[in-house]
């Protein structure tokens, strides 16, 4: 939606490399600061390679696809079902059939106030409330950030990212540098909510829970502002 579409795939293998040489940086960082210390052996026998097993096969996918049901069941359902609500009350009591009325009730809502609210934070990456709002809902799940960009641009609830009203006004109302700060935010910042629930159960402690938000949400704000002025530079 941000970029154009031929060229999509050339952005989003781009995206992918940047991704994982973050994910090196971040680890050699963190190798070097908070988890210092002598290296423990590690020993891991290597399988023989062979054909796979069909009923190996068929397991792992029902599991795969059991796990993500239940993700969209609960997290994901969860957190639209409140941001329709935020979006939606207080009721305004204009003729929403205008454009502007729409606008205008978004903003006044439980939702908008939230995202006004919020905006200072995200402003030196020059991401409008909207764009906010998106963010905080990613932290629930990152698919939830979709449904919350339709129902804050006034396109109702039935909006996936094959939507191409959706795509078009995205276009036409966020600048590129803006763009590139979000996309940046979003690939760095904390993972849903529940995969920091299995880290957390996996840590034993809550302070590298913590210590997880902290740092990704840190590291992905630095990184999003060199990025939006990296690309008003390259823009110019």
């Amino acid at each position: 939606a941000f970029f154009p579409s031929e060229k999509a795939g050339n952005y989003l293998f781009g995206i992918y490399i940047l991704g994982a040489i973050l994910g090196l940086c971040a680890a050699k960082f963190l190798r070097m600061t908070a988890f210092r210390g002598l290296d423990e052996p590690f020993v891991m026998e290597m399988p023989k390679y062979r054909m796979p097993n069909w009923h190996l096969v068929w397991f792992m996918v029902y599991n795969k696809a059991k796990m993500y049901l239940k993700k969209a069941g609960t997290f994901i359902l969860l957190a639209s079902l409140l941001i329709w609500f935020a979006s939606n009350f207080p009721k305004s009591e204009e003729n929403l059939n205008d454009f502007n009325a729409q606008e205008r009730a978004i903003e006044q809502s439980y939702l908008g106030q939230f995202g006004k609210g919020i905006e200072p934070i995200f402003k030196p990456l020059e991401l409008d409330w909207k764009l906010s709002v998106s963010l905080i809902s990613g932290l629930a799940a990152k698919e939830v950030m979709i449904s919350t960009m339709g129902v804050l641009y006034s396109l109702g609830k039935d909006v996936d990212e094959t939507n191409n009203d959706l795509k078009g006004i995205i276009a036409k109302n966020i600048p590129i540098p803006s763009a590139v700060a979000f996309i940046l935010f979003v690939m760095i910042y904390n993972p849903c909510f529940a995969a920091t629930i299995v880290f957390s159960k996996e840590s034993g402690k809550l302070k590298y829970t913590l210590f997880l938000f902290l740092f990704t949400c840190t590291s992905a704000y630095i990184v999003a502002f060199i990025g939006l002025h990296i690309a008003k530079i390259l823009l110019n």
